[in-house]
């Protein structure tokens, strides 16, 4: 059994079973292996039993069947019916290779074909999942597995059940996507070589001190929302005089972020940084889970779901405190962060959870006005659980409840029509920062090649992939602000200093909490 180094939790639990399968008549050996030593034994399938932990970095349930549940097949062709008859199913399926009982319909499952017969049960509507498998890119998968990337993390081969992992990113019928997810973990729960013991869920922290305390689930709290009790004890921090009074909150972690440039950070405590000073496109209030505005006051699906449309905040700018600084931030930032992170392809970065929804390069930038012609067509706003069919900015914004000002629109081209697109847009890697920075004296050029951005792959000459890139190397060492606070100091492995942003743009926010807009 293996598992990290300075895992109290894992420690334990690896100590339980060896006691429990020793009794049964297993020799069993634990050892306890450094964060890469152990990364590089899951990732390679080196290993008997492995302990395991895993938070969402979204929240969707393919986030946790593509992870763990897909089985690393590939598929040139994916389709779904309806409440089929059962002596129709071999009008779709040449075989039956499984059916799943679920509460609202029986999932059948195999490849696309014709002959199939089904004798399995009736008692509920009948959905049929059809497949094609593409046999070289899954031998591809299956040759050289990298657990969580290429294969799921148990490593187990199923087809069909990659076949239901694959569809529910693609079905946006919250019905019929509830009933594939379903039938997916059900097969995974009774035949995967894998246990998962549970997720832990955390809302409001009740502390002695620190009050209004929230944890939104997958997110980090936030500190803006955060006050301490008057009473509370003044401790010295050891760090330039500051006291943990009532207006300073200290924070005690176990990591150091990778990087502060968002394009690359791909860990807790880096995220948590993020989620302070940098805003996204969308986010969570308190502990809810419904998508929230954030930089993006409103936003609106095409009718077939393959373009998304995020109507900007006015009046936003970034602070430059190195620097002294300010940048005004509209759409073309938001798009061109979210490019960015594709473009530079930062090894161990959250990338992917761009580009593998979002086409960036066939992605745009739009006026209002432009915005107003696609509306005229009917795009379908969702918010709140509601979808509502709207055709003028007015009525978009009405959703809303937004009066205030714009600054343009991002039209995102989607690879697929992806049902949990808004949650990533809440994500570390959907930090947004100012162009303007990032590019230094190269901006001006970057918008006239790009049209304002309605091309971005123009954006290529100026960001290179990697490493070495100039923006990365401003970025990760010298971040901005777009969020609530921004770095002031830091010391390495020892310390990191936030200060209020007095230019958020949601600075009212503290007028409203706790009677005080801040200052410099």
């Amino acid at each position: 059994i293996y598992y990290n180094l300075g895992n109290t939790a894992r420690a334990q639990i690896a100590a339980l079973l060896q006691n429990e399968w020793t009794r049964l008549g297993f020799k069993v050996h634990v050892e306890v292996l450094n964060w890469p030593q152990f990364l590089d034994k899951i990732d390679h399938f080196d290993f008997d039993v492995a302990l395991l932990g895993w938070i969402p970095d979204y929240l969707d349930p393919d986030n946790y069947l593509m992870p763990f549940v897909w089985g690393g097949a590939e598929f040139k062709d994916l389709k779904y019916w309806e409440n089929v008859a059962a002596e129709d199913i071999g009008k779709y399926l040449s075989t039956v290779e499984r059916y799943v009982d679920t509460p609202n319909y029986v999932v059948v499952v195999g490849p696309q074909g014709t002959g199939a017969i089904y004798t399995g049960p009736t008692n509920k509507p009948l959905l049929v999942v059809g497949y094609v498998l593409d046999e070289e890119a899954t031998r591809e998968n299956w040759e050289n597995p990298v657990s969580m990337v290429t294969i799921g993390a148990p490593g187990w081969k199923d087809v069909p059940v990659s076949a239901l992992c694959k569809l529910s990113q693609r079905v946006l019928d919250p019905k019929v996507r509830e009933a594939i997810i379903n039938a997916a973990v059900i097969v995974y729960n009774n035949e995967a070589p894998m246990i998962m013991l549970g997720q832990a869920i955390t809302g409001l922290n009740y502390g002695s001190w620190v009050l209004n305390m929230y944890y939104p689930l997958t997110k980090s709290a936030r500190y803006d929302l955060v006050y301490e009790h008057p009473d509370a004890p003044v401790v010295d921090t050891g760090v330039q005089g500051i006291k943990n009074d009532p207006k300073t909150m200290v924070i005690a972690t176990i990591g150091w972020p990778d990087t502060f440039d968002p394009a690359k950070s791909y860990e807790s405590f880096g995220w948590e940084i993020f989620d302070q000073i940098y805003s996204k496109p969308v986010t969570y209030h308190f502990e809810n889970t419904e998508p929230e505005p954030e930089l993006a006051v409103a936003w609106a699906f095409t009718k077939d779901g393959d373009e998304l449309y995020l109507v900007i905040r006015g009046g936003v700018v970034a602070y430059d405190p190195w620097n002294k600084k300010t940048y005004p931030v509209d759409a073309t930032d938001v798009l061109f962060s979210l490019w960015r992170a594709v473009r530079l392809n930062l090894p161990g970065g959250a990338q992917w959870m761009i580009d593998s929804f979002i086409d960036v390069n066939a992605s745009q930038v739009l006026s209002e006005s432009e915005f107003e012609q696609v509306l005229s067509e009917g795009l379908v706003a969702v918010y709140h659980g509601k979808s509502v069919e709207v055709v003028s900015m007015s009525e978009l914004l009405g959703v809303f409840n937004y009066a205030g000002t714009t600054a343009g629109v991002v039209k995102l081209k989607m690879k697929f029509p992806y049902a949990p697109i808004l949650h990533i847009l809440t994500t570390g890697i959907a930090s947004v920062i100012p162009m303007e920075y990032a590019l230094g004296d190269k901006y001006e050029a970057a918008i006239a090649d790009s049209n304002n951005g309605k091309d971005p792959s123009a954006w290529a000459k100026y960001v290179i992939e990697g490493e070495e890139d100039e923006t990365y190397l401003r970025l990760k060492d010298y971040p901005v602000s777009t969020g609530p606070y921004y770095v002031a100091d830091y010391k390495e492995d020892a310390y990191i200093i936030l200060k209020i942003n007095p230019y958020y743009w949601n600075a009212t926010l503290w007028e409203q909490l706790y009677g005080y807009k801040p200052t410099l």
